[in-house]
This record gives C-alpha cells, sequence and structure tokens, in this order.
C-alpha cells in the first residue's frame, strides 16, 4: 500500500473522529507525510550518486577499452 492511500484512509478516519483520538490520526498523518518526504529526498540523493558512479565507470570502461585496442593493435591510436 503507498503511503497517499494510508494517508487518505487516515484522513477517512480523522473524520470521524473526535477529541484526542481525532489529534492523534492527525499526527499519524503528518508523521506520514514527513517520512515520506524524508524517503523522496534520500532516494533522489542516492539515485544522484548511481548515476554519477555509473557514468564515471563508463569512463573507466571505455578508456580500458581504447587502450586494450591499442595495445593490442586492433585499432590505431590517434
Amino acid at each position: 500500500m503507498k503511503i497517499v492511500e494510508l494517508v487518505h484512509k487516515l484522513e477517512q478516519i480523522e473524520e470521524k473522529c473526535k477529541g484526542e483520538a481525532r489529534e492523534m490520526c492527525g499526527k499519524l498523518i503528518d508523521d506520514l507525510i514527513e517520512w515520506d518526504m524524508h524517503l523522496t529526498t534520500m532516494m533522489k540523493k542516492t539515485s544522484k550518486k548511481i548515476i554519477k558512479q555509473m557514468e564515471k565507470d563508463d569512463d573507466d570502461f571505455i578508456k580500458y577499452l581504447m587502450k586494450e585496442g591499442i595495445d593490442s593493435g586492433s585499432i590505431g591510436e590517434a
């Protein structure tokens, strides 16, 4: 179940509650939204790190292929 679906269901429950139960539902909704925002930020940072590493690995791999090709004589050095 997605957090958005959970929040929607909790909002429906919150509408029918009174007093402390209503406040607790509201707090839980706020906590879930905050947690979702935190996870989204963390995933974006992680994705950026992975993409940067993949780009670096691609560059290293291309350099390796070029060096091996030149050393073996299958490609000429420019």
